[in-house]
């Protein structure tokens, strides 16, 4: 159906890119010759190509056509409740997780509360995140032990949003976030591989239960170079 069609276009054109037919500088065919190429109307091939830069993999010039960008960025919705897990698999991301550390008696460091007392202590998760074979996310996970009294290594490797929803029966409801833009730290530069002038997109969060119980305060720590936060807006009226 046409309807559908301009998913599968663009869906050929990202699996193009990342096979390195269309590199980062280069142009993609005019819209005109897509149109030859996939016989589909010119308004299925303008959806296929908006897909492509809203996800961040072209830009659109008018009078030049469409610049292929580096896609080499993870494309992370900050705006959403979403498990590390459940975003690589909607994104389509070949990702993997090494569990650095699990520790008991942890302070929460005290630029990730917001509003609420500091936990005396908490359970430390140390995760890095490794997108097709790179370093590219440190994850420190501080759960509130008086709400999960201990952390198996497996679900730490798996899904913790899948523990404490699934093994657990916790209803997780909400979270405040704020991002910022910090230089790399020691542990960073270490850890993610990265020189010390590439800095770190921090997404710090506070997780809710649906009974407003803290369930955890995470720090996201994302190489900037590879970190694009898509999102989208509407105007109010």
């Amino acid at each position: 159906m046409e309807v559908d069609k301009f998913r599968m276009i663009h869906q050929d054109i990202v699996a193009k890119i990342k096979a390195g037919k269309y590199k980062p500088g280069m142009y993609l065919p005019s819209d005109t010759k897509l149109v030859e190429q996939y016989q589909a109307s010119r308004e299925t091939i303008r959806k296929a190509m908006m897909m492509l830069v809203d996800e961040g993999y072209a830009q659109r010039f008018q009078g030049k056509g469409t610049l292929v960008l580096n896609y080499e960025h993870f494309a992370f919705p900050i705006s959403t409740l979403e498990s590390y897990r459940e975003l690589v698999a909607e994104i389509n991301l070949e990702s993997s997780n090494d569990v650095l550390r699990i520790k008991s008696d942890v302070p929460v460091p005290h630029v990730l509360l917001f509003e609420n007392d500091p936990l005396d202590d908490s359970i430390l998760v140390l995760r890095r995140r490794n997108v097709e074979g790179k370093p590219m996310v440190l994850d420190y996970d501080y759960i509130n032990p008086a709400v999960v009294d201990s952390i198996p290594k497996c679900a730490a490797q798996d899904s913790l949003f899948n523990y404490f929803e699934n093994d657990l029966g916790l209803k997780i409801d909400y979270a405040i976030k704020h991002m910022t833009v910090e230089k790399a730290t020691g542990e960073d530069q270490k850890l993610l591989m990265i020189p010390s002038n590439i800095p770190i997109v921090v997404v710090r969060s506070e997780t809710h239960l649906a009974n407003n119980a803290v369930l955890s305060f995470t720090e996201s720590r994302h190489r900037a170079d590879r970190f694009t936060s898509v999102e989208f807006s509407r105007r109010r009226k």
